[in-house]
């Protein structure tokens, strides 16, 4: 998606010191990336031992010993 930003002169100069010989689109791209996978990890930490998930990790083996 070809998208126009203003962006901070500091923060894509200090953005594109962390990614050296990267493109500023793929600086950009890395650290939106790393944003989200935070954001990610984060979600869970919060919501850990309140979602309730079956383990079906014995079906899992059992099927895959019969193929």
């Amino acid at each position: 998606m070809r998208t126009t930003l203003d962006l901070n002169d500091r923060l894509m100069e200090s953005l594109m010191a962390r990614h050296p010989g990267e493109s500023k689109t793929k600086a950009v791209e890395l650290a939106i990336a790393e944003h989200l996978r935070r954001a990610a990890v984060d979600w869970l930490l919060e919501n850990a031992g309140s979602i309730e998930i079956d383990d079906l990790s014995r079906e899992m083996r059992s099927l895959d010993r019969r193929v």
